[in-house]
């Protein structure tokens, strides 16, 4: 796991200064070591160390050939950095230091992430005469590539984002995993390119100023949707889409997809055999990923998903694992310890239970604008982040998660609805009148029919209902967001090629509207702490057997993850597995908002502030007024109220160098000195510049 940036300069050469203070930007990603690696046309290259580059690092990481060297010519202009900062997981030796090479030091890697099949990647390779140094799966990506091209892509079985410089080509090769487990943002003038795991790493070196993405400002606000599309919230600077290569060279950039969904890959199965293949494939991902030279553990909400990811890897595992759970004493309804301890107590795993009071709410929250880049739409982040406060308080860098699984195998009761229409439109009346009752018990008759009959309705019909569910929130938006020279809102409904509406939302969520943000909070959250985090469920041969289920599997009348319990009922408790209720590290916000931190939040949102260029400020008031009366439950909503003025507070008309503890560096323009070429500084400790 790590943090990789990198600069792909057209004239004027890379700007050494900006990749070291990108450097200490992605810090967090990767403490261990950090590496960059300079490239010129001709062929000459510069290798750099940094403070915190462990002394034999570069030494023992270029041994392909020691005799050779590349110097540079004085009048050179290195036209291509990469940088790297390294979270050591898989072989702990200088072996892993990167940026990486190959044997004739012609093509480099920057590596984000873990490839969990390595080993067998590995084994194939070396049987068609490829040798290693190391034992780290970067070096295995690298002569993946070497082998097979951009076709290795298909063959890697894990998380990542990585570029690789191919001096051959005189081409950079981006790309990131088929669902977007980790992340890659660039930006792109027609002339210069960069690229970063973190935003931040690319707007606090920019030399142009910070500037809000209006769109992406208006779709927080009126749909409560963030990551739903390449374009961040900050303008300029765009994201590599999940499952997507990139290429540059000759001053082109082309982008492609090479994995998505296959609405084809149906398949008729019964629940016994499709609930045996999905235990077996789930058991072998998190055989897979606790493959590391550091101790693993997991992440433990009480919930079906988090549990079969503890109870499985329990049995895999040789030593007992640790588990981290989020806990309130606020009501039951935040209180999921009685399953956790059923989980625990037959796992033997060492339970470890953080019970925030709330009393550091508003630090961690200005710590999460910083944190995330990016504001969010729930308060589920302040959870995990006391999780994985805790897992590095007890020395964890690595932690198993639940995510994934809802999106994948219908978790949510949202889709019940669906179910319905599903049955209404196929002619089943008799399923569907069996199933009505129970259905609207959980969600109200007139929303179970209004959700049923959505597509049958006339738009001004079922506007108010959208505008109950999250939709629609556009009374609040100010004139900047009125405007006409907006670009149009994105879909709010799929529109790929499933054929039911039960697999078209699945889908949807899963690529666009629910799992993008939800695995930027969990790298963020995770990353801020120097933990890597795993998920079982996404293991890409577990999400194509999903959504190559009947939906019958799925959703068993009002019975959600009806495969899911199957599958896993040899290991996760009967108390979990009989769970109706949806939690997961719930946050008792209300409680919060209403009570001790009202006058907070109406400082927040009501005083003078950023928000309010993008804001109704009377709209606000009135709003806020009947969500702290009771009138209105809006709870989600004031989230990203407040989670929007923390950003634009704290990246447009603040300083971002604030959010980051401890990190107190000058502004990268004021430090940025004119270079023809590149200009080296010197380091605080331990630096080296060792031409290869």
């Amino acid at each position: 796991m790590c943090g990789i940036a990198g600069l792909v300069n057209g004239a004027r050469g890379v700007d050494l200064e900006r990749l070291r203070t990108m450097s200490e930007r992605l810090r967090h990603r990767g403490p261990d070591d950090e590496g960059i690696v300079l490239i010129d046309p001709d062929g000459a290259l510069l290798t750099l160390a940094g403070p915190d580059t462990p002394a034999d690092a570069l030494a023992s990481a270029f041994p392909y050939a020691p005799g050779r060297r590349r110097g540079r010519p004085a009048d050179a202009r290195f036209r291509v950095g990469l940088l790297n900062r390294r979270l050591a997981i898989v072989d702990l030796s200088a072996a892993g230091h990167g940026p990486l090479c190959d044997p004739t030091s012609e093509t480099w890697i920057t590596y984000n992430g873990e490839v969990y099949n390595y080993v067998e990647l590995r084994a194939e390779l070396e049987g068609l005469g490829h040798s290693f140094f190391g034992h780290t799966d970067t070096e295995v990506v690298l002569h993946a590539w070497l082998e097979w091209g951009e076709e290795c892509l298909p063959r890697l079985n894990g998380m990542f984002a990585f570029a690789i410089w191919d001096g051959k080509r005189q081409e950079l090769f981006a790309a990131r995993d088929r669902l977007g487990v980790k992340p890659l943002y660039y930006q792109w003038d027609g002339d210069d390119f960069a690229f970063a795991s973190e935003p931040k790493a690319l707007v606090l070196t920019q030399l142009r100023a910070i500037r809000p993405h209006a769109e992406a400002i208006r779709d927080l606000l009126a749909l409560d949707w963030v990551d739903h599309h390449s374009q961040t919230f900050f303008e300029g600077i765009w994201q590599l889409p999940p499952g997507h290569s990139l290429r540059l060279g000759r001053g082109a950039l082309s982008i492609r997809q090479w994995w998505t969904l296959d609405p084809s890959r149906r398949r008729r199965i019964g629940l016994d055999e499709a609930a045996h293949e999905l235990a077996e494939l789930f058991t072998d991902s998190v055989r897979l990923r606790l493959r590391a030279d550091v101790e693993v553990g997991s992440c433990l909400s009480g919930g079906i998903d988090s549990s079969a990811v503890v109870t499985t890897a329990a049995r895999l595992a040789e030593r007992p694992l640790h588990a981290f759970t989020c806990a309130y004493d606020e009501g039951p309804a935040y209180d999921e310890r009685p399953y956790v301890r059923s989980v625990t107590e037959q796992t033997g795993a060492v339970s470890h239970v953080v019970m925030p009071g709330g009393e550091d709410f508003w630090p961690v929250f200005d710590r999460l604008a910083f944190a995330q880049d990016e504001p969010t739409a729930g308060p589920g982040l302040y959870s995990q982040w006391k999780v994985m406060e805790l897992a590095h308080a007890a020395g964890l860098k690595v932690l198993l998660d639940g995510q994934g699984g809802d999106e994948t195998l219908a978790g949510y009761f949202r889709y019940l609805p669906l179910r319905l229409r599903d049955h209404l439109a196929g002619g089943r009346y008799g399923e569907f009148f069996s199933m009505l009752g129970p259905v609207s018990e959980r969600l109200g008759l007139s929303t179970t029919l209004a959700l049923v009959y959505e597509p049958w309705l006339p738009a001004a019909l079922f506007a108010p209902l959208r505008r109950q569910f999250g939709q629609g929130k556009d009374k609040v938006l100010g004139p900047a967001l009125r405007s006409g020279k907006l670009a149009p809102p994105p879909r709010t409904t799929p529109h790929n090629a499933f054929p039911t509406a039960v697999s078209r939302q699945l889908a949807f969520d899963t690529q666009e509207r629910l799992l993008p943000s939800l695995l930027r909070y969990e790298d963020r959250n995770s990353m801020a702490f120097s933990i890597e985090t795993r998920l079982p469920f996404l293991d890409y041969r577990v999400v194509e057997l999903a959504f190559a289920l009947p939906d019958a599997l799925k959703l068993d009348g009002v019975v959600t993850k009806a495969v899911a319990r199957h599958a896993f009922a040899d290991r996760v408790p009967k108390r979990v597995l009989d769970r109706r209720d949806k939690m997961g590290f719930e946050t008792p916000l209300d409680t919060w908002l209403r009570g001790r931190y009202q006058p907070e939040v109406r400082r927040r949102l009501l005083l003078t502030s950023p928000l309010h260029e993008w804001l109704d400020i009377e709209a606000l008031r009135t709003a806020l007024d009947d969500y702290f009366t009771g009138a209105r439950s809006i709870g989600l909503q004031v989230w990203r109220w407040l989670s929007l003025e923390a950003w634009l507070r704290t990246w447009i008309s603040g300083d971002p160098r604030v959010g980051e503890r401890g990190l107190r560096v000058p502004p990268y323009s004021a430090r940025r000195r004119a270079t023809n070429g590149v200009s080296v500084h010197p380091q605080p400790r331990a630096a080296a510049e060792v031409p290869v």
